[in-house]
């Protein structure tokens, strides 16, 4: 299914750069290891985590950033804040992000909603704060009726591949996946 796709994370990495060219710092909720993060950070973008649990990258990418530091003279680290989305402060952030963030789904929405921030989430497991039942599909259906500027794409990913999207600052359609499949707006 979705979760073992590996191609999830840097399809949903490169359809946040290619969606928000202008954001430079990028709030990854319910980012767990880190690996969108990681993805994020290799395009340019200053990602943290933002989590309940505390994680470690994939040895892989370890080993990558360790390389990176050495390469530059400098540590190179994603930084990760533990904590519920809804206890942190996200106005620091251009965009808030999240691929199967779980129970931060709906906080994440309704925080980027709240501040006018730009921000990309992908559900999958249904967490909704009123506790109403819901499909998968009416838990999308629900989150996109949040805002009226809430547009959805579909990523080149096995299982949960719906994104769910506002880009305030630009009214461009994202452009094509990295492995150059076009990303299918809803």
């Amino acid at each position: 299914m979705g979760v073992n796709d590996t191609r999830r994370f840097p399809a949903f990495a490169n359809f946040i750069h290619e969606t928000y060219p202008h954001a430079k710092t990028v709030a990854d909720v319910g980012g767990g290891h880190g690996n969108l993060s990681y993805y994020l950070r290799e395009l340019g973008h200053d990602a943290t985590i933002i989590d309940t649990h505390e994680a470690h990258l994939p040895r892989k990418l370890q080993r990558a950033l360790r390389k990176q530091s050495v390469k530059q003279g400098r540590l190179i680290e994603i930084p990760r804040v533990v904590g519920k989305v809804q206890d942190v402060d996200l106005r620091p952030f251009d965009i808030i992000v999240g691929l199967h963030p779980d129970d931060a789904t709906e906080h994440a929405d309704r925080e980027a909603i709240k501040l006018g921030k730009d921000f990309a989430i992908v559900p999958c497991c249904v967490f909704p704060i009123d506790g109403v039942k819901r499909t998968q599909e009416n838990w999308r259906d629900y989150l996109a009726s949040l805002s009226t500027d809430i547009c959805s794409a579909m990523l080149p990913i096995d299982g949960a591949n719906i994104v769910l999207y506002r880009c305030m600052q630009s009214t461009e359609q994202p452009g094509k996946s990295d492995a150059g499949e076009p990303v299918v707006a809803l």
